[in-house]
């Protein structure tokens, strides 16, 4: 019953669960499976439905340590005290190393210097392409310094050795070396050039990031959100691997040859981007509207729908507050104004005129409102 609760808490998403329910977040007291955190109280009452068959409500029952916690434990699961760790190489706190780098700003820009987010980009490229945790110093050094070179802001040198120093004293690389150098001295460039090390993650981060696609989606949008808007996020994703070139683009014959017509070739917009499958990993596939994840023989299928669309005479950008995960069914009812969305992220059905539910939400993926509102505009307009 316990396992049925977090099954949906993982369908659901959080704030859509606890918003089901009518429960309010966890203070202090949570349950950790396999390396997430779940609010206890709200896991154990709707487990309560598979005695009674209808959920607890928060005012039934009291959480705390006497109550659910001590019967969570019981149960043999982990259940965190308050301002107690949960644990080292876990979810949780991957999501906080990532959120809490220490990059140093840019003197000519003013922003956060970016080795170490391309760093991880292109280290999660690897594991999203099932790459070797490790590699050779001369390969990680000649791709880190092409990143820095094209994507770091104007005065990042293609200095890779830096960025995996930090990472390293910060817990999030791997190096196969003893007595490494800080990070900030002057002989840290040239230990790391004398010592070519084979180097990586961490092999409790490569676990997680190569087991979890919507953990690695939420760092990937967590990064891009951060230290590169503004940017080319199709272009950056591209280069680090978490798309392939034939997935991006296509290549289309504009007519047939002829002598009265000259042979051209343009490249189409796709709508599946790779940002696109970074918000469908995020969900892992669920679509945001109805729930439904579609299992095909060769794995899961999702859409990639903007809200605004990017097409003439819209325009819409093609990032992450612009984008949502559908089922093909939602998708259709949605482009044709079908569905629509409220200011507060509320499903509205415009042919029966009332709110169907709840948007699903996910961390790192946060709806732009203007273009939600644009949308319904212009369904209603139609």
């Amino acid at each position: 019953m316990i396992l049925d609760a977090i099954a949906e808490y993982d369908e659901m998403g959080r704030d859509a669960f606890l918003n089901t329910y009518r429960y309010r977040p966890a203070r202090d007291y949570f349950l950790v499976h396999e390396g997430r955190r779940y609010d206890s109280k709200a896991i154990a009452g709707v487990a309560h439905r598979g005695v009674t068959g209808q959920p607890l409500l928060a005012g039934e029952f009291s959480g705390g340590r006497e109550t659910v916690a001590r019967q969570l434990i019981r149960l043999g699961f982990d259940v965190t005290a308050p301002g107690l760790a949960i644990g080292e190489n876990t979810i949780e706190n991957l999501l906080l190393k990532i959120g809490s780098l220490r990059t140093g700003t840019s003197r000519l820009t003013g922003r956060p210097r970016r080795h170490q987010p391309l760093t991880l980009l292109w280290a999660h490229g690897r594991a999203a392409q099932d790459e070797p945790r490790l590699e050779q110093w001369q390969q990680t050094s000649t791709d880190l310094s092409a990143l820095i070179s094209k994507f770091g802001n104007a005065d990042d040198r293609p200095n890779p050795e830096f960025p995996i120093l930090r990472l390293f004293h910060d817990g999030l690389w791997d190096l196969d070396e003893s007595d490494v150098p800080p990070a900030s001295t002057s002989i840290a460039q040239r230990w790391m050039r004398d010592h070519a090390p084979t180097s990586g993650l961490r092999p409790w981060v490569h676990t997680i990031v190569t087991q979890h696609a919507d953990v690695r989606a939420q760092i990937v949008l967590r990064l891009l959100d951060k230290y590169f808007e503004g940017d080319d996020h199709e272009a950056l994703l591209i280069a680090v691997g978490l798309v392939t070139v034939p997935d991006a683009e296509v290549a289309l014959i504009d007519g047939s040859p002829s002598p009265q017509r000259r042979q051209s070739t343009t490249m189409r917009v796709i709508r599946d981007s790779a940002l696109a499958q970074q918000i469908k990993n995020l969900h892992r596939h669920h679509c945001q509207i109805c729930g439904r994840r579609l299992e095909l023989p060769n794995g899961c299928y999702a859409e990639g729908a903007h809200i605004r669309p990017v097409g003439e005479p819209h325009n819409g950008p093609d990032e992450p507050g612009n984008l949502l995960c559908l089922c093909p069914n939602d998708h259709v009812l949605f482009d044709r104004g079908g569905l629509t969305l409220t200011d507060d992220l509320q499903i509205f059905d415009e042919l029966a005129g009332q709110v169907r539910g709840s948007l699903r939400l996910a961390p790192q993926h946060r709806i732009n409102i203007a273009h939600v509102a644009y949308h319904r505009q212009v369904a209603r307009q139609s």
